[in-house]
């Protein structure tokens, strides 16, 4: 059994692998206390794994519990190869997750394909059928901006997302809520359509992240809704490196 964990700013999401097979995942807040305690029994059939993460001092963290257990942990970017083609002018600025979801994509999905991750940032990015990465667009996440839409205002609630029930707001919370749904998803369509005029790309558009569920269904050019894209990318990572 292999384990594919993604370190984000927010959660680490987790899957466990039996050959191809997604069997189950789990999430852990990034900084839990007693991470080790937190995995605990879950890994109790894992011999394997590979990180990628956006948070150096919990990839630390983790790297170290998980050698204590497992007979190999591979970090992409460090021990293994992403396997596309970075055409960022400055290579080690993109996260590792954006290019793993990049050869996710272009392996499950075919090239040309624009990848919305609707996590704690929403970003946009490309790769291309050559199995290149051409770039993206970072955005402030679903619920960071929610956060601070709360943190910076005096009557402003924190709020809960869930599917909204109208595009028009009745109260505050509900107001809130339609703000960052139909807004996120208009993002995602806008930015969408600017990329494909620019750029020509004809390929699928691909959601994944936390809010993928949420958000991608109002979004109008989402093709796919794959929430777990990133752990597909790292488990394609850890059989080409005998994970």
């Amino acid at each position: 059994m292999f384990l594919a964990v993604d370190i984000g700013n927010t959660s680490i999401n987790n899957g466990i692998f039996d050959g191809k097979n997604l069997k189950r995942t789990f999430r852990i807040p990034t900084y839990a206390k007693g991470l080790e305690a937190l995995y605990g029994k879950k890994l109790n059939a894992v011999n394997a794994a590979v990180i990628v993460s956006v948070v150096p001092e919990i990839l630390k963290k983790t790297e170290k519990i998980f050698l204590k257990i497992l007979d190999k942990v591979l970090v992409v970017g460090r021990d293994a190869d992403v396997g596309v083609k970075n055409l960022y002018k400055s290579p080690k600025q993109v996260g590792q997750d954006r290019l793993v979801n990049a050869r996710a994509a272009y392996e499950l999905y075919g090239g040309d394909c624009l990848i919305v991750d609707f996590g704690t940032a929403t970003t946009i990015d490309i790769v291309n059928s050559k199995r290149q990465y051409l770039g993206g667009v970072i955005a402030p996440g679903v619920e960071l901006s929610l956060d601070a839409l709360s943190e910076k205002t005096a009557l402003l609630p924190k709020v809960r997302l869930r599917k909204p029930k109208s595009i028009l707001g009745k109260e505050t919370r509900e107001s809130m809520i339609n703000g960052a749904v139909y807004g996120f998803s208009g993002l995602c369509d806008g930015v969408v359509a600017r990329l494909r005029k620019e750029r020509g790309i004809k390929g699928r558009v691909v959601a994944t992240g936390g809010l993928s569920k949420l958000i991608g269904p109002y979004c109008e050019t989402v093709d796919i809704i794959d929430p777990e894209l990133t752990l597909k990318g790292l488990r394609l990572i850890g059989a080409e490196n005998n994970v």
